[in-house]
């Protein structure tokens, strides 16, 4: 369980109902940053140009290409004047970016643009890289960084099926509060007593990463009386905690001095690959003076080696052995065992929670993927101008609808708890419930409606230049895990 706190840590309270037989442990933080990385949402933006346009020496912009593709914290694959952005996410303690650039001057202008400091010196030898087609990791500190002392928890308890305790969380709920759930087990897994909704993707901002994500599901479980999941991801699916080997652990333990720590666990790494519960723990055998905070000494630990700073090796060590390498074996060797995971996804308001989701699976239901590609194609005039503001955009499902004055009509966005742009879009393109076996059972089927809000002529391909089509063709011994995003206590 990985609960999010806002507020002062001495009003920091959480309760929850299970099983008299549970046991509770610490767990890993590391576990949702990598599941998050590795099967979190994507919305894709591809943008392809009338290769008649393309030849056209008449053409003009017609439309700026970048027009309202701004890059922001998020995944996404946008064009930003000949920059790809593959994603962009926090990770750790930083905020990340993966971009492919048609020019090393296309990659510096995008890099400075978004207050990467990566020196001009470095230019001339990414140029190989650029002709190749490579990506590229941007990293730089997320702002007013604070990993806080709220850790994840771990509940294991008796039962042949799980379920979330909600109703409790009402009382400390905001409007449409995310709920993340990950499930392992043999196949896919389904929400049992909620409905299942497939959103219109048509609904969605793919200009700006898909990230009114979360009000189109918030939009969806409405229409399906507030309690419903989407699938974010189904399919094979693990991932690999770090284990501190015994002669590491050693090596702390017998430690004098924080050189001999910081060379024991290379916490020079940590620049690069941030990992909040080893910062977390090493607070307990470094003490740093007052005047040092923790992300200071690991921005550059030899600093402050002549600083006479207090360690305690031992109890670090410990520490290490029993909250970090314990429930990283642990949740490795169940996802050795539980090869399927299934990311689901809903928002719920405090109203809404009254009644505990549950959880079971289907091992007839097809695999989700977590990266949706949606297609924008670029039409020309006459002249050969680029009309990016009447361009087409096919989503993954096959739903098309055309920008105006190059903005999506039909994106969805909530505001405390309600819809305030986009009313009348339908969130759910589907709803359906699930089934433990065959395909699910579908109790309302949206596809005719959405496309017929964004009518499109067959012959219709946004391009005046040429009169065609302008489209592509058209379990028992799991794992549960559970994001409570937004929760803070109230008086």
């Amino acid at each position: 369980m990985r609960i999010t706190y806002a507020g002062p840590p001495t009003e920091f309270a959480w309760l929850l109902p299970t099983s008299p037989e549970v046991e509770v442990g610490v767990s890993s933080e590391q576990l949702f940053t990598q599941l998050d990385a590795s099967f979190g949402p994507r919305f894709t933006l591809r943008t392809e140009i009338d290769e008649r346009c393309e030849r056209n020496p008449a053409r003009s912009s017609g439309g700026a290409p970048d027009a309202g593709l701004q890059n922001a914290p998020g995944p996404v694959d946008a064009e930003d004047n000949g920059v790809a952005v593959l994603s962009r996410e926090a990770v750790g303690a930083f905020d990340t970016a993966i971009l492919q650039a048609e020019s090393v001057q296309d990659l510096r202008r995008w890099l400075d643009d978004n207050g990467y400091q990566i020196p001009e010196a470095t230019d001339e030898r990414l140029e190989p890289y650029v002709e190749m087609g490579a990506a590229f990791v941007a990293i730089k500190l997320l702002p007013d960084r604070d990993a806080g002392d709220v850790s994840p928890l771990r509940l294991s308890f008796p039962g042949d099926r799980p379920t979330i305790p909600i109703l409790p969380t009402a009382v400390a709920a905001d409007p449409d509060m995310g709920i993340i759930v990950h499930v392992l087990g043999q196949s896919r897994a389904i929400p049992a007593n909620y409905r299942h909704v497939v959103i219109n993707e048509a609904a969605i901002d793919w200009q700006n990463n898909g990230q009114n994500y979360p009000d189109v599901v918030s939009q969806a479980a409405d229409e399906a009386n507030g309690k419903a999941f989407a699938t974010d991801f189904a399919g094979p699916g693990r991932v690999a905690l770090r284990v501190y080997p015994d002669a590491t652990l050693d090596a702390v333990r017998g430690a004098e001095t924080v050189r001999e720590i910081v060379e024991a666990l290379n916490l020079w790494d940590l620049m690069w690959s941030p990992d909040a519960d080893l910062q977390r723990l090493l607070r307990v055998g470094i003490f740093l003076p007052e005047a040092i905070a923790l992300e200071q000494f690991l921005g550059c630990p030899d600093c402050y080696y002549d600083q006479g700073i207090e360690i305690d090796g031992a109890a670090l060590a410990a520490a290490l052995e029993e909250q970090y390498n314990a429930p990283n074996e642990l949740l490795n060797t169940l996802f050795e065992q539980n090869p399927y995971l299934t990311r689901l996804y809903s928002t719920m308001s405090p109203s809404e929670m009254d009644l505990d989701p549950e959880f079971a699976f289907n091992p007839d239901l097809g695999e989700v993927p977590n990266t949706r590609v949606a297609v924008q194609r670029v039409g020309c005039d006459i002249d050969g101008n680029l009309q990016f503001d009447r361009a087409i955009v096919e989503t993954p499902s096959g739903i098309r609808f055309r920008m105006q004055d190059g903005v999506n009509p039909n994106v969805i966005r909530r505001q405390s708890g309600e819809t305030v742009r986009g009313l009348g879009v339908p969130g759910a393109q589907i709803i359906e419930r699930a089934m433990t076996a065959g395909p699910n059972e579908v109790q309302s089927d949206r596809t005719p409606e959405i496309v017929e809000m964004n009518p499109i002529p067959l012959a219709d391909s946004g391009c005046a230049c040429d009169a065609t089509d302008g489209s592509a063709p058209t379990a028992l011994g799991l794992l549960a895990l559970l994001g409570l995003v937004g929760l803070r206590r109230r008086r």
